[in-house]
């Protein structure tokens, strides 16, 4: 048992911090930790038998227990390394070597897989070149194919890796299972999102070719090669010059997930341009634009969520999943119902249409007045309204409910300087109540609508409002 070779430890006012590959942790204790980390650390640098690795007997307690937790800490942090056989002399080179013990939970076993088989590049110029370098330097077997262009691809056994590069930018896809595990029009899509063209210069090859052989060598040992995210979605590798760096971005391929605002909006490879509050005034509401696509809402990510979904093209309506598609759907079918007039104590004890209403009225200063409809026992209709112009409109469970959401969708559009009619949807617990009174009006039919596929991978959902 041995310390990985990435582990690096710091003195702290009363212990230390330790840094492995993935985690890291502080133990305190007082200045005597540090001491004992110096006397520890090269002997479990050098290796030390799993039955030796221990206090010896006739340690004073404190000693002990000091020790005991720095041990203990170091194996909750995957912080050691078993190492049952040496290298011997068909291992690794010594960067490689300390690689594999730095992340591998069976060091000796990953470098046998890495030299079982044999990688087959198959490209053309710098990006394949870089590669070759890199895989060979790694100790790999490497047999080269030429290519019909200037993509990149490693395969091993089943495993594939693509990659590709321009002038400026390059990607490298997750190693999969397969030839065609990423469609032509995904990798054409990436290629237009990130702009490529021309060929890479010697530093930007290097950096993608090592990046894909990075992620094929991880596929192949079972290690993970990108930080967990929380999204699911597949990531890529982007590289880009200028200054040169690069980081992984999501792709929006595959079966529906649950929705991710940052998936659909990366600036990377998103189908979204990225919200950007900018310079919005913010007060009293919040805006945020996507493109020239407005977004309104009482906080940030609201704002930043509807700017988004306002700035996708589509024949219907979109919701982060059915039931918010089907009740925007269902509001824009009830908007011509008619309805009987309500009455205006339901509204005027609202708190929340209250203060919109001041906010549109008093300071924004806008001559407005509101008519409220009550569509059916749960569903009320609030258009505002300047003269002959409808400022906004919103339907909602209850008549107080609507006024806000008008009320606030109004002053939104005078907030941003903005003309047209305003809508803001409303989500909240009597959802079903509202959506269930909404389909028993006559004429209120909605139908779901398909997207096209990287949108239904993002987890939106789509309605139309079916003519009467």
């Amino acid at each position: 048992m041995r310390l990985r070779p990435v582990v690096r430890a710091t003195r702290t006012a009363d212990g230390l911090h330790l840094r492995g590959w993935a985690s890291s942790c502080t133990i305190t204790g007082g200045s005597g930790l540090w001491e004992l980390w110096r006397r520890l650390e090269p002997r479990l640098s050098e290796g030390v038998a799993p039955e030796s690795l221990g206090v010896p007997e006739g340690t004073a307690p404190a000693v002990r227990a000091a020790v005991e937790t720095i041990l203990d800490q170091l194996r909750d942090h995957d912080m050691l390394v078993s190492m049952p056989e040496p290298w011997g002399a068909g291992g690794p080179a010594p960067d490689v070597a300390a690689w594999l013990e730095s992340v591998a939970a069976d060091p000796v076993d990953a470098w046998r897989r890495l030299r079982a088989g044999v990688v087959t590049m198959t490209g053309n110029g710098l990006l394949a070149d870089a590669a070759v370098r890199s895989a060979e330097a790694v100790g790999l077997r490497v047999h080269r194919a030429a290519g019909p262009s200037d993509e990149l691809l490693l395969s091993t056994g089943t495993l594939v890796v693509q990659a590709g590069s321009g002038a400026e930018a390059g990607y490298v896809l997750p190693a999969r299972e397969g030839f065609t595990s990423f469609n032509t029009e995904v990798i054409n899509r990436i290629a237009a999102r990130l702009g490529l063209t021309g060929d890479p210069g010697e530093v930007l090859a290097a950096l993608v070719g090592a990046a894909a052989v990075h992620r094929l060598t991880c596929a192949v040992t079972g290690l993970a090669d990108a930080p967990e995210q929380d999204h699911g979605f597949p990531v890529v590798l982007v590289a880009r010059t200028g200054p040169l760096r690069s980081a992984y971005h999501p792709l929006l391929t595959g079966p529906p997930r649950p929705f991710s605002l940052d998936a659909l909006t990366d600036r990377e490879l998103g189908p979204v341009e990225t919200p950007e509050l900018g310079p919005l005034p913010q007060v009293p509401v919040n805006l945020a634009l996507s493109g020239d696509a407005l977004g309104i809402g009482t906080t940030a990510d609201e704002a930043r969520l509807r700017a988004a979904l306002n700035a996708i093209k589509c024949d219907g309506v979109l919701g982060v999943d059915d039931l918010h598609a089907r009740g925007a759907a269902l509001r824009l079918a009830a908007r011509y119902v008619p309805g009987e007039p309500a009455e205006p104590g339901e509204w005027t004890t609202g708190r929340t249409a209250r203060r919109w209403w001041k906010a549109l009225t008093l300071r924004f200063g806008r001559p407005a007045v509101v008519d409220v409809r009550k569509l059916a026992e749960d569903a009320y209709r609030a258009e505002v309204r300047q003269g002959q112009r409808v400022l906004a409109w919103a339907v909602e469970v209850t008549a107080a409910d609507a006024v806000a959401f008008a009320a606030l969708a109004a002053a939104a559009h005078a907030q941003a300087g903005r003309d047209g009619t305003a809508h803001v949807q409303g989500f909240g617990p009597d959802e079903d109540k509202l959506q269930r009174a909404l389909e028993l009006l006559p004429g209120v039919r909605v139908s779901p609508l398909s997207l096209d596929p990287e949108l239904t991978a993002a987890g939106l959902v789509a309605y139309t409002v079916d003519e009467r």
